[in-house]
């Protein structure tokens, strides 16, 4: 769709507002499935600049439609908050003890509503082209994947949503960075428990006993051979033991131990041949010992993130056109973390993008740490590069 729109200049115009919504956001966080008011100010600016909506979705969620075509492309923006609490000294800090936007979701969402608010200008042009652009403003990224439950609550359907772009902030970047991965570039995850069972008896007497702690301390040990041994050096796998609990007293040969971890892997079925190798190994280490295991493989674990090439390169064009070739990277690797995006990467052709949001000459924190403090002028990159893609797959 070619619009005579300087996109650039009208992200300045409303930059102002969007910073006061985003501050606004930060200082009232929300954890995934409590995105109460958070949806409800995005209910008020979308009133406020006339876009229609549906909320209450998946629970907290909205979906926006701006434009009555047929033609559809999608933006998502996820809301919820982590459970840390803020040490940024910032004059708009998280006013919520203990509960911190620490992973950019407020910037997410702040940027999607300054998307929508210069769409909106444009829906004349969107009707003319039978086409429409869908918002939707996700809740619980961070714990049940809200990805999923809106995408079986029919958000892709009406209109049918063929294209959907979403993005994330990346502190390991400067801002005006806008970085892309072409094809895999989250990996799925995989949580399990495993309860060893041993028999308990006196530590004097360990012969008689079968130790759980020792069982279980060998399987932590023997499950990284997972990844350095039955796994290409080129093969990203990760096998993570997170909790170990064992035992009662200092004097008694623990029958039972509980181990809880996460598995995660690019391609389901290397995530699924390492399964099998994970129960191989627990099993054997289990029977040399005499003891026995049980192991419970959870059904939420999120899906690999994969992203589309052409969607991808329609992404990268757009932004070198905004803002140049020096602001452009190109991810060396996908990251093992896990996004719940990937499901509607499944749904539809997608591009899932970062913006860099560190300041030039300033020490950057990591995403899920208390003092993570991103700039505000990545905002206007996010902005310009989901309106301009939305209207170049238009």
């Amino acid at each position: 769709m070619n619009v005579n729109f300087n996109i650039k200049e009208n992200v300045d115009r409303i930059y102002p507002e969007i910073v006061k919504i985003r501050r606004h956001i930060h200082e009232n966080p929300e954890l995934s499935q409590h995105e109460k008011e958070t949806s409800a100010l995005v209910c008020r600016v979308l009133d406020e600049y006339g876009i229609s909506y549906q909320r209450g979705i998946a629970g907290y969620g909205v979906v926006a439609r701006i434009g009555h075509g047929q033609k559809a492309v999608g933006i998502r923006a996820d809301m919820d908050a982590l459970p840390i609490s803020e040490n940024t000294g910032l004059p708009y800090a998280s006013k919520v003890e203990g509960v911190m936007h620490a992973c950019g979701h407020d910037m997410h969402t702040a940027i999607l509503l300054g998307t929508a608010m210069l769409l909106k200008e444009l829906e004349p042009e969107l009707d003319a082209n039978d086409s429409a652009v869908m918002l939707f403003f996700q809740p619980a990224e961070e714990t049940i994947g809200g990805a999923k439950q809106l995408i079986e609550a029919g958000c892709m359907e009406n209109p049918k949503v063929d294209k959907v772009i979403a993005l994330h902030i990346d502190p390991n970047y400067k801002t005006g960075t806008v970085v892309l991965k072409y094809g895999p570039m989250n990996a799925a995850t995989q949580e399990f428990e495993i309860t060893v069972n041993g028999k308990s008896g006196h530590g004097a007497h360990p012969e008689v006993g079968i130790d759980a702690i020792v069982m279980a301390s060998n399987i932590v040990t023997s499950l990284q051979t997972i990844s350095s041994r039955f796994n290409a050096p080129t093969t990203p796998v990760i096998v993570n033991i997170g909790k170990f609990h064992a035992g009662e007293a200092a004097n008694v040969v623990a029958g039972t131990a509980k181990l809880k971890g996460t598995m995660r892997a690019l391609e389901p079925d290397i995530m699924e041949a390492n399964k099998n190798k994970l129960t191989r190994i627990v099993d054997g280490i289990c029977s040399a010992y005499g003891g026995s295991a049980d192991i419970y493989w959870h059904d939420d674990g999120y899906p690999a993130l994969i992203n589309n090439d052409s969607v991808c390169a329609l992404v990268e064009d757009v932004a070198r056109e905004l803002y140049g070739d020096e602001a452009i990277a190109i991810m060396p690797e996908p990251s093992l973390g896990a996004d719940d995006f990937a499901y509607f990467a499944m749904a539809a052709d997608s591009c899932y993008f970062n913006i860099g949001v560190t300041p030039e000459n300033e020490d950057s924190y990591p995403l899920h740490n208390e003092h993570l403090a991103p700039s505000e002028d990545a905002m206007k990159v996010g902005i310009a590069v989901e309106v301009a893609s939305v209207l170049r797959m238009l």
